[in-house]
């Protein structure tokens, strides 16, 4: 019920709205200018981080554990640990879950994408976040900066830069990677605290023929 309850009220809300048309920015670095459409994500797909934070160090597995419908609204679910996030189609994310007992949760969901992804692109967001220390409303500005070629523990991938800037006293950079279908990288800060994320290693879950490409080692 809780579930149920989580997605109505996120699923019923319009998501953000991008500001203006977007204007390319020049870049000698960008060899990826624009992504057309988002991924299309399966049950299988797994993407292992490497992250850092302070003196502390760890790695984070995330995996597309299945695809609800909730009320007309389609939702990937994501597992990390023993948490399962939830995504709309266009990786807005919306909750997270534990044993069925609803964490967090945001409305409308959070979109760290628009689609089509290209350089110069910005747009606003506006909602309200909720956890078991209450609510609050979040203003968030997101840009992307710049199309780069970057390298992690997985490889070099072409990706898309995008910033996040928060009325949270937080922020993030993500680069984007459509090779993976998710970001390769992640340095973000909240308050005083800053970590950083690398992709180490993804694999496809079964498309179409039943191939499984994956990056990064074995």
């Amino acid at each position: 019920m809780a579930l149920t309850w989580l997605l109505v009220a996120t699923g019923c809300q319009s998501a953000s709205t991008p500001r203006g048309t977007p204007s390319p920015v020049p870049s000698s670095v960008s060899a990826l200018p624009v992504v057309e459409k988002q991924p299309d994500w399966r049950p299988g797909d797994r993407w292992v981080f490497e992250w850092t934070s302070a003196d502390q160090s760890g790695t984070k597995t995330v995996e597309i554990r299945s695809i609800q419908e909730v009320n007309a609204v389609t939702y990937y679910v994501a597992r990390q640990d023993d948490v399962d996030m939830y995504y709309t189609r266009d990786l807005h994310w919306a909750a997270a879950v534990r044993r069925s007992k609803v964490e967090a949760r945001i409305a409308p969901p959070q979109p760290w994408f628009m689609w089509p992804l290209q350089v110069g692109r910005d747009w606003s967001y506006l909602g309200t976040y909720e956890d078991r220390n209450g609510k609050a409303s979040r203003r968030d500005r997101f840009t992307v900066l710049v199309g780069e070629r970057i390298e992690v523990p997985a490889g070099q991938f072409d990706t898309l830069k995008v910033i996040r800037e928060g009325n949270q006293d937080d922020s993030d950079e993500y680069w984007y990677a459509p090779e993976v279908r998710w970001y390769v990288r992640w340095i973000g800060r909240r308050g005083i605290v800053s970590f950083e994320e690398r992709l180490r290693e993804h694999r496809a879950g079964p498309r179409a023929g039943g191939t499984r490409p994956s990056s990064g080692p074995s």
